[in-house]
């Protein structure tokens, strides 16, 4: 039984120094773990939450470029509108000077045939009858 109880106690020593040796070793490494250099979690923490910050200020930023840019494509459709109509309208004055210039030679080229057929016409009374008598001029 002596023998048996030694076996016992050798295996407690065995079991407890197994039990220290591992304590020993998770306090270690636990240890380690905390003097190693890096950033804490409140610093990974502050640094995540100040990207946020700088996320959500330049999505801000976008956000007024995007609706001031919004306002000048209004106001630019609205002048393109009105350049349009502005054109609209330069085409249509253009056409009507065009028209009383086609009308204006056509005017002009039936005045000029009436000329020429009144001189042939001067031309035939002369050469009838002679020259055309005098007029007298009243100051009218």
């Amino acid at each position: 039984m002596a023998e048996s109880e030694g076996m016992g106690a050798l295996a407690g020593y065995m079991l407890g120094r197994a039990s220290v040796q591992q304590d020993q070793f998770i306090e270690n490494w636990s240890s380690r773990l905390r003097r190693r250099p890096g950033p804490t979690y409140e610093q990974l923490t502050h640094e995540l939450l100040a990207q946020r910050d700088a996320l959500n200020s330049t999505l801000a930023n976008l956000r007024e470029k995007l609706h001031q840019a919004s306002l000048r494509e209004r106001a630019l459709e609205t002048e393109l509108s009105q350049v349009r109509s502005d054109y609209a309208g330069q085409l249509s004055l253009t056409k009507q000077w065009k028209d009383f210039g086609d009308k204006s030679e056509a005017n002009y080229d039936e005045l000029k045939a009436w000329a020429e057929k009144a001189e042939v016409s001067l031309k035939q009374y002369r050469a009838l009858y002679g020259p055309l008598p005098e007029t007298t001029k009243n100051g009218s």
